[in-house]
């Protein structure tokens, strides 16, 4: 698993101060207008609020340990179930398993070095939205310059939460053309958009989407560890369609934390440095994705979106399709692997960065 990743009257007083934040929030939407920098602000607001609620790597925290248990849908082999466990002593200390019939992996954090080791050379698309699903963190951390576009009061699930359109996100995209030999840059696209809606009573985050194929997840209920609050369930659909769903079994204090050493790289582990803010890696040779006659012939067009990460070799690696256009995603799949990198960096060191392509064939 990737990590970044509460007075007399009330039982926990961040909650409280929460509510009165959201109460405002009510109150100001009988105004006339919401634009301008108050809709910044009040919609930034409601992002620190649910971070600070539900990041559970951060200082606040303390050592902690968190069991989900995880079911997979729509898969060839049908459901397929499996846990995924959190271990932190703090934001800089911690270690995360995700194990699957199949399929293991684990991750850390250490001494300002980030490891992972697995049992397989690439990781299934799903286990992507898996590690996006737990990571509530990932869909808060906002860009700099990240703008509010839109606020609004909802009903979601048939409570009244608030909604902001908010762009550009923090990810990484780089977009090509068929018959483009000219080198794309990567980079956080300023088309890139999510919706995050926030709960009316508690500021905790219950949706976040991003539009095109890119997948939906939803959060309902709470289980609480002081003044932390993280959901219960966690829902990933791509589309109207149920891909990953996820139960906490557990969110304790970790009481006895094991030795300092274990939370270092195991043996045969892959290591790199940690920052918060890389450096994206830089495309330096292509080679273009062929116009398929077959494809053409059935006229079979349009965007192909893949999730890759470049890693520190600067080849591709986890190539997984997003979105795929009948054959044409063969042809994607075929020349990303002659495609060169200068791999992201951290402080001059390279480290793996996940990049989404949108490759485009048209008519």
């Amino acid at each position: 698993m990737r990590h970044e990743t509460l007075g007399p009257s009330c039982p926990s007083r961040p909650i409280c101060l929460g509510i009165s934040i959201l109460a405002a929030f009510a109150v100001a939407f009988a105004a006339p207008a919401l634009g301008g920098d108050n809709q910044q602000e009040r919609g930034m607001a409601l992002v620190v609020r649910a971070t600070q609620l539900e990041n559970l790597l951060s200082p606040d925290t303390g050592p902690f340990r968190l069991r989900v248990h995880v079911k997979l849908f729509g898969l060839v082999d049908g459901t397929r179930e499996g846990q995924c466990m959190l271990v932190a002593a703090s934001p800089t200390q911690w270690f995360g398993t995700t194990r699957f019939p199949g399929y293991n992996e684990t991750t850390g954090l250490a001494d300002g070095q980030q490891w992972r080791k697995r049992n397989v050379i690439d990781k299934p698309y799903r286990f992507h939205e898996v590690t996006r699903l737990l990571d509530l963190a990932t869909h808060l951390r906002l860009p700099p310059d990240a703008m509010v576009k839109r606020l609004a009061q909802k009903d979601v699930g048939g409570r009244p939460a608030f909604c902001i359109d908010v762009a550009p996100t923090s990810d990484l995209w780089q977009k090509d053309i068929v018959g483009k030999a000219a080198i794309s840059e990567v980079a956080r696209s300023k088309d890139s958009e999510a919706t995050l809606c926030f709960d009316g009573d508690t500021g905790a985050l219950v949706s976040a989407s991003y539009g095109g194929a890119l997948p939906r997840f939803e959060y309902e209920g709470q289980v609480t560890l002081g003044a932390k609050a993280y959901p219960k369930t966690l829902r990933c659909y791509e589309g109207k369609e149920l891909a990953a769903e996820a139960t906490v079994e557990e969110l304790a204090v970790q009481d006895a934390l094991q030795a300092e050493g274990s939370f270092a790289p195991p043996a045969g582990a892959e290591k790199w440095p940690f920052c918060p803010a890389i450096e994206p890696p830089k495309l330096v040779a292509k080679k273009e994705a062929e116009d398929d006659t077959y494809a053409r012939a059935r006229r079979e067009f349009g965007t192909v979106i893949a999730l890759l990460e470049v890693g520190t070799d600067g080849t591709v690696h986890d190539l997984a399709f997003v979105q795929a256009r009948g054959v044409l995603h063969d042809n994607v799949k075929t020349a990303v692997k002659n495609w060169r990198y200068q791999p992201a960096m951290c402080n001059g060191v390279p480290v793996p960065a996940e990049v989404y392509l949108a490759y485009t064939f048209r008519p």
